[in-house]
């Protein structure tokens, strides 16, 4: 299961949650809750709605939690990961670490101790928006000489033209992205 998370679904998703109880088993609304888990999962919602309803809702509910985790980060605690979708309600336990881990107080070094012990699966590491800043685009030869030194470590030949600087600077960054 991969979930695009966006402000647009978590909207519709929104939406659907605040239906009453009656509201939600119109014929609309049900059609509206198989699409909405469908967008979710990648998969159709087959069988008994009926049986199933408790389940899909479930789905919306988690995507909710965990689209204010992406989205919002400033709401969580601030980590580089959070839980994967459909780990959302677990506790992590282990006899080398001290506590339980929920999507509450998760941290770096819990999380990185979880990965180690086989569950990476379970766990997301965070993409940071990025942000444009004046930073992130040099106007001038002296900025991109300061965007050089910042990512090479030395100081930019006074030879090296615009062009070249700029090649250097996004041969750095890709290969520092990589790492990531």
């Amino acid at each position: 299961m991969r979930a695009e998370y966006s402000e647009e679904l978590l909207s519709r998703v929104e939406t659907w949650l605040s239906y009453s109880f009656s509201k939600r088993r119109t014929r609309d609304n049900v059609a509206d809750l198989h699409q909405l888990y469908s967008l979710i999962t990648g998969g159709s919602a087959q069988g008994c709605t009926n049986c199933n309803f408790s389940g899909y809702v479930g789905i919306l509910e988690a995507y909710q939690r965990q689209s204010f985790r992406l989205l919002d980060p400033e709401t969580v605690s601030n980590s580089s990961y959070t839980l994967a979708p459909g780990y959302e309600e677990q506790q992590f336990v282990h006899d080398a670490f001290d506590g339980v881990v929920t999507s509450e107080n998760l941290t770096d070094k819990a999380a990185e101790f979880f990965i180690e012990k086989g569950f990476k699966h379970a766990f997301v590491k965070k993409i940071a928006p990025k942000a444009e800043s004046e930073h992130s685009k040099p106007k001038t030869k002296a900025d991109y000489q300061a965007r050089y030194k910042e990512l090479l470590g030395e100081d930019a030949d006074d030879k090296l033209t615009i062009a070249q600087l700029t090649e250097a600077i996004d041969a750095k960054q890709a290969e520092l992205d990589k790492q990531d």
